[in-house]
């Protein structure tokens, strides 16, 4: 029988980069006294669409770095790729997941939170 995850721990089968991302987020939820561990399933959803946007995005890389937007419907005619909906509907859920936890400036003037030495500083703009 496995064992329960922690509560404040990230879900195991997420990639390391999304680990990371959420160990930041708790500690920015924390500097701006937000946290609460009720938000694990918000918090959740956030890194699990920020996550799905960062693969499909990747996917899109092209031999040369540049991303390949297109590719050849069924019959033969060139058609959006369909990586290009997944990271922009991920983007548009982790935005709202991001409003939700008080991670974006404007979420965080209507809740009227400031965030401890706001200025961006180590989060680098994820949280924008």
């Amino acid at each position: 029988m496995a064992t329960p995850r922690q509560p404040e721990s990230p879900p195991r089968d997420l990639l390391p980069e999304s680990k990371r991302l959420w160990k930041d987020t708790i500690e920015h939820l924390r500097d701006q006294d937000t946290w609460q561990v009720s938000d694990v399933p918000a918090l959740e959803r956030y890194v699990r669409a920020m996550e799905r946007a960062r693969v499909a995005r990747e996917s899109l890389a092209g031999k040369d770095g540049r991303p390949v937007l297109t590719a050849v419907g069924s019959q033969g005619q060139l058609v959006q790729h369909p990586n290009v909906k997944t990271a922009r509907e991920a983007e548009r859920d982790a935005n709202d997941y991001a409003q939700q936890l008080l991670l974006t400036p404007a979420a965080r003037r209507r809740a009227q939170v400031e965030a401890k030495g706001s200025g961006g500083g180590k989060f680098g703009g994820v949280f924008s």
